[in-house]
Order: C-alpha cells, then sequence, then structure tokens
C-alpha cells in the first residue's frame, strides 16, 4: 500500500497515479507545483461519514468547514452530496449560496464580528452561531433571528500533534461555563425560539474517547440550561476535531467506534433531560478533504553542503504548514515508487527563510535529480487556502480528477495576480 487505505493512490509500475491520473502527466499538462484533488475520495469520505452517524441516529448531518478547502468546485461537489456549510466569514457564506447550499444549512460561525458581518447573516437568513454575549446587544440593533445558536468554551481543550487548540482559558473562542445561561437566557427575551449549542475544542484528533467526551460535556451544559429556561434545541453540534493519520504508523480514526459512542452517549444525555431527538451536526473539514489532496513539485536545484538539499517549486508560500506548525507532511518520489529510500534529505522551497523545509534528514532516494517530481500527501485541507504570495511568488494552480480525467479549478497566478490592484502615485512615475 502507498498511503493507509487511500485507494485513489496507485502504484503502477512504481509510477504513481491519482484517481486514475499519472501524477507526471498531471505535472507536464498543468505545470508545477500543483494541487490536485481526488474527487472519488471526497465522496468516499462523506459517504462514510453519513453512513457511520446515520445508521446509528438517522437525525444526522454534515456541515462542510468551507475554511479547510475554500475552492469553489469543492464546495459544490460537497453541496451536491448534500452536505450543509459551516462558515468562518461573509465571503464563505457567499461562497456557500453560490454553491447552492440552502441559508438553513449555513452556520455562520464568525469570531469577533462585526456590525458588517452580523448584518450580512441576518439579512441572507443563514444561521448564526454567536461566540459572545456581547454581540447580542448589537444583534438587537440589527435585527433579532428566530433562531441562534453559541458557542461554547467549556474551559478545556484537546489537539492532535500539531497542538491546534479552540478551548480553554488561552483560546479566543466561545462563551465560558458562567455565562452560558445568561446567553440563553438574554436571546429568549429577544425573542429568539429555537436554538443550537455547538462546541468546537481541538483539532485532527484521533482518539475514539474524545468524541464521547464532547458529547457529554456539551450536553450537561445544555439539558440544564433546556430546562431550566424551558428552550428547545433544534441542534446539537459537537464541531469538527475528526483526525486523519499524517504519519507512518499512525491509525486511522475509527469512524464507526466514534459514531456509536457519541450516538450512546447522546441518546443517554437526551433521555436524562427529556430533550427529543435534536440533530446532530459534525462540521468536518479535513477529514473530508485532507486525504483527498496532493501537491506535486518538481526539483529545481541540489546542494551538497553540511547536508544534502533538494529544492523544490514549491515552498512555504505553497503549503504552509510544515514551517508554520512543523507538521509533518508524508512525501513520495513519484516517478519510482519503488526506488530504496535510504538518504536522508532535505526537501526545501525557494522562499528566503530557512523555515522552507517540508522535510528535514528525511529518508529519500539517493538518486534525485533535477526535473524530478516529488509528490506531498494529505494536503487537501489547510493546504492552498493557507498559501500566499510571499517572496513576491505566484500561487499554484488546481485540479480536480476523477477515473483518470482532469479539470483545471483554479489557474495557476503570475506577475500579473501579483501587482493586481497595486498603484504607483502620479507624483513617482517618471522620477529617477
Amino acid at each position: 500500500m502507498i498511503w493507509n487505505s487511500v485507494a485513489e493512490l496507485e502504484n503502477r509500475q512504481g509510477r504513481l497515479y491519482f484517481d486514475g491520473c499519472s501524477v507526471e502527466e498531471l505535472a507536464r499538462e498543468f505545470g508545477t507545483p500543483l494541487y490536485v484533488y481526488s474527487e472519488n475520495r471526497i465522496r468516499a469520505n462523506y459517504r462514510r461519514l453519513l453512513e457511520a452517524y446515520q445508521k446509528e441516529y438517522p437525525r444526522f448531518a454534515a456541515y462542510y468547514a468551507v475554511k479547510a478547502n475554500n475552492n469553489p468546485a469543492i464546495i459544490k461537489l460537497l453541496a451536491q452530496l448534500g452536505a450543509g456549510a459551516d462558515v468562518a466569514c461573509v465571503n464563505e457564506i457567499r461562497m456557500a449560496q453560490a454553491a447552492g447550499v440552502p441559508p438553513e444549512k449555513i452556520l455562520y460561525s464568525g469570531v469577533y464580528n462585526s456590525d458588517r458581518d452580523l448584518r450580512y447573516a441576518v439579512e441572507n437568513g443563514v444561521r448564526l452561531n454567536l461566540e459572545d454575549v456581547s454581540q447580542l446587544d448589537r444583534l438587537e440593533a440589527i435585527g433579532i433571528p428566530s433562531f441562534l445558536c453559541f458557542r461554547i468554551n467549556p474551559g478545556i481543550g484537546a489537539s492532535g500533534i500539531e497542538g491546534l487548540i479552540f478551548a480553554g482559558p488561552d483560546a479566543k473562542f466561545g462563551i465560558i461555563e458562567r455565562d452560558i445561561e445568561r446567553a440563553y437566557a438574554k436571546a429568549k427575551t429577544l425573542g429568539v425560539q429555537t436554538f443550537g449549542i455547538h462546541m468546537m475544542t481541538g483539532s485532527n484528533i484521533l482518539s475514539v474517547s474524545y468524541f464521547e467526551q464532547v458529547v457529554e460535556k456539551l450536553l450537561d451544559l445544555a439539558g440544564p440550561i433546556a430546562q431550566k429556561l424551558n428552550i428547545q434545541f433544534d441542534f446539537i453540534d459537537i464541531g469538527g476535531s475528526l483526525g486523519v493519520p499524517y504519519r507512518p504508523g499512525e491509525e486511522e480514526l475509527d469512524l464507526d467506534a466514534v459514531a456509536r459512542t457519541v450516538v450512546g452517549k447522546l441518546r443517554q444525555k437526551l433521555s436524562q433531560y427529556n430533550m427529543g431527538e435534536p440533530l446532530l451536526l459534525h462540521e468536518p473539514g479535513r477529514f473530508l478533504v485532507c486525504d483527498a489532496g496532493i501537491l506535486l513539485a518538481s526539483v529545481t536545484s541540489i546542494k551538497d553542503g553540511h547536508k544534502r538539499f533538494v529544492g523544490l517549486d514549491a515552498g512555504m508560500h505553497t503549503l504552509l504548514r510544515p514551517a508554520l506548525y512543523g507538521a509533518y507532511h508524508h512525501i513520495l518520489y513519484a516517478g519510482d515508487l519503488s526506488a530504496a529510500c535510504d538518504t536522508p534529505l532535505n526537501l526545501v522551497g525557494q522562499v528566503c527563510e530557512n523555515t522552507d523545509q517540508f522535510a528535514k534528514d528525511r529518508p529519500l532516494p539517493a538518486n534525485v535529480k533535477v526535473g524530478d517530481l516529488f509528490a506531498i500527501l494529505n494536503v487537501g485541507s489547510y493546504g492552498f487556502c493557507m498559501s500566499s504570495q510571499y517572496n513576491s511568488q505566484p500561487r499554484a494552480a488546481e485540479v480536480l480528477v476523477a477515473n483518470g480525467r482532469a479539470s483545471l479549478i483554479r489557474e495557476r497566478e503570475g506577475y500579473q495576480n501579483i501587482i493586481q490592484g497595486t498603484r504607483i502615485p502620479p507624483h513617482l512615475i517618471g522620477e529617477a
């Protein structure tokens, strides 16, 4: 196997194929660096999630976290599959609208919202997930919707290896426990009729027990409030956090076990607090698209110094995660998968920062040469969407592949994209 259970990654006589397409042919046709996404893998990931949960609790829905990969083609694909949209800003609302997601299936979880942000959400009928009581005062002047959700910070957080924690004393997200009842009571007084409750404490979790704990904590907060204030919860939103293995040896998340334990605890707590059967929501981003994406990069230069540095035409401007988090991404020598990986190499980019390194002392083939192709795995989430034009480098192209066919879904940037929108003041024109 090339990489865990991603069937769309194939070794065909030592050559790498992705969803039926030769990656070498993709590189020749579209150039590098190149983001490539497998449509079939995204479909399979969504289907696995839905099937795992709906056999345990039919009132389940998945809202795609648009921030993970905001290419309109990806959003459209998931919308056609039935996913709602978890959005973090007005532009993501607009993307979800353009993809055909109905407003009642768009949940706006913006943080530190401006009045302009709140007004757009209200006027467009999308559902609001507020993360601070003070926003209710401003919302009153804009217009109180019939539904509101609140994001809860339970004071504890968890994370995968990258340390992405979204709850606890140092987290900027969510309403702390002492203010939760006051938030719902005030919203009810203002005329809100139905409610949601939401928690997102970490990212990329591979532990089954974490998700059960989230449900228990969330329902132990929501249940007493529902009883005391006599309010109805339309949904229980346990956030995203579904993890994906990045390193060799990491076990895949047992999705069936997650669904069983989550729903078991959910039913127990719903019965305990007499809360009926609200919709259960998950907001996966990484889980749906991470392993459906690879980044193709070509070798531009090789330098033997204190170490052997292999330069690529991709860099931290293309894929930021290794430089930002020290994130590990598995890397394949795409042109010869059978080559022995026995020589420590540093794969680096062309940006003038020493953090611009995808891998340090990574065992890779010794016979790498200029022009060779590497495939960096697990970049379907938080890849292109975190890229930049730093060092005046243009952003990569994006391609969607399915069953041997490739479609360009974002053109490669060039010089004109980098200077687009800039202006030279008249008094500087013509000066030496």
